[in-house]
């Protein structure tokens, strides 16, 4: 049988009630852990378990030696068309971020793999074949990462452009370089399902293992019809709002 809630599982509870209420407002201090004490009926120590539990689901910060304060994050909102724009040197999820005013971080690891399965049917190559791999957290800084999104690009590209093979790829990233070797983007396509994060997905994005992502798949190409990169996003549902418009004036 499952374990009843403890008692700091309780309080943890009906103080996120009151943050999805509008009790507490964002950017507002919890009462001190011993005013919360007295209102729940239970020691400190108590207390201090709860308020951990609810910074482990991102609704507050614990600011040591000052308290506790509701997290003001608000889900980035991004037009599915962002991709491609440029805002500055940016593109995709760093301009959107820019756009509202916000400034966004990304951690890039580059590496060389061979392609599985699945990254062979989005690809459309042999299963084995030498990809460019670029995996990136990103989010807003002083938040929680909001995605992962990772690029695969066929090797040839990246013998033809060096600097794909570098974190920093300069202004306008990807698509920028591969525009500059006659390979626009003409046409994507995506993919979009939602399911449950796995362990490395739960570290990076910190998240609990029963917080639903977005998984997407969009696949990039060009004038001739050529597969030209194809990126995986994981995306934490609640900490993104994505944008689709439709018809002839969107």
């Amino acid at each position: 049988m499952p374990r009843p809630p403890t008692k700091a599982h309780g309080i943890a509870s009906a103080i996120a009630a009151k943050i999805v209420a509008g009790d507490y407002a964002a950017g507002a201090w919890l009462p001190s852990e011993r005013e919360l004490a007295n209102e729940y009926g239970a020691d400190r120590s108590t207390v201090r378990r709860a308020l951990r539990l609810l910074a482990d689901q991102n609704l507050v910060l614990i600011q040591p030696g000052t308290g506790t304060q509701i997290r003001v994050s608000e889900p980035v909102q991004r037009d599915a068309s962002d991709i491609t724009k440029q805002v500055g040197n940016w593109r995709g999820f760093a301009a959107s971020v820019l756009q509202a005013g916000r400034e966004p971080f990304t951690r890039t690891t580059v590496r060389e793999i061979h392609a599985d399965i699945v990254l062979a049917k989005w690809l459309a190559v042999p299963i084995g074949s030498q990809v460019l791999e670029r995996a990136r957290a990103q989010g807003i800084v002083g938040d929680p990462p909001v995605q992962t999104s990772t690029t695969y690009v066929n090797w040839q590209f990246a013998e033809k452009i060096p600097r794909l093979l570098q974190v920093d790829t300069g202004p306008g990233g990807i698509y920028s370089r591969l525009e500059e070797i006659g390979h626009r983007v003409e046409i994507y396509e995506e993919s979009v399902t939602c399911r449950l994060p796995n362990k490395e997905e739960q570290h990076i994005l910190e998240i609990r293992q029963d917080q639903p992502v977005l998984t997407l798949w969009r696949r990039a190409y060009d004038i001739s019809g050529s597969i030209i990169e194809v990126t995986h996003r994981v995306v934490v549902g609640d900490r993104h709002d994505l944008i689709y418009r439709y018809g002839p004036g969107a």
